[in-house]
Order: C-alpha cells, then structure tokens, then sequence
C-alpha cells in the first residue's frame, strides 16, 4: 500500500475546508466533515477493539483533531444548502477519479488499510510517516 495524502479523501475535506475558510469557494463543507468525523469514530472503536498500539490511537485522534474536529467547530454556526451536498458528491466522484488515474484500486484501498489496522501497524499517510522517521510504537 502506498502511503500518499492525495488518496485519502479526509484530506481531500480537510482541503476543502481551507478553501471554504479563506473565501475560496462558497461550498461549506460542514456536512462532510460531520460525516468524516462520524467515520473516524466508528474507526477509533475499531482500533481500540483491535488493540492497537496506544501511539497509534493518540495520534489518530490528534491528527482528527485538528483536520476535523477544529473545522467543525469553526463551521458550528454556518448554515449550508443541497448545494453544499451536491459539492460533496461532485468532490467524492472527482477522488475517485483521481485514483482511477493513479492505477489505485478504491476496494483494495480501503481493505488495506483495515489489514494494517488489523495487525497493528499504521493506516494513514502522516502516521506512518511520523513511525517511519523513528517513532517507536
């Protein structure tokens, strides 16, 4: 599994929310980090029922923290439109296409990284960056 941002779509969301912040673009992007943040939980309980490793899930949380947690909170009292969630599909297809352009199998992905969830080994780009630079978990 290669470890790259570009095919994480959290990143993706994370990105789009700097744009929305900064005045970028006008679609807020709340309801995708709601959903994304909904999603890290249900893979937060899934790392803690898989056991792993304590550095692991800390940085997991501190990573959502700040690429979702803080945006969410700063997008607290925005209002958003279908618009809005027509963005997320349209910003979703385009991910997808951007893996299809990078010979990366969508399935595959994402059954990799439960593997590495699995055996308690990194999953995400920064993570195993940080591991990879001598973090010792």
């Amino acid at each position: 599994m290669e470890f790259r941002f570009d095919f994480v779509f959290s990143y993706w969301i994370f990105a789009w929310f700097l744009l929305y912040h900064f005045g970028f673009t006008s679609y807020n992007p709340k309801i995708a980090l709601i959903i994304a943040l909904i999603e890290n939980i249900g893979i937060l309980f899934l790392m803690i029922y898989l056991k792993n490793s304590f550095i692991y899930i800390f940085l997991f949380c501190l990573i959502n923290f700040f690429i979702k947690v803080i945006p969410v909170w700063l997008l607290r009292n925005t209002k958003y439109d279908w618009k809005d969630v027509y963005a997320i599909f349209a910003l979703f297809l385009i991910y997808i296409l951007w893996l299809l352009i990078n010979e990366v199998d969508f399935k595959k992905y994402v059954t990799d990284r439960y593997e590495h969830l699995k055996h308690n080994t990194p999953a995400a780009p920064l993570i195993h960056y940080i591991s990879s630079i001598g973090m010792k978990v």
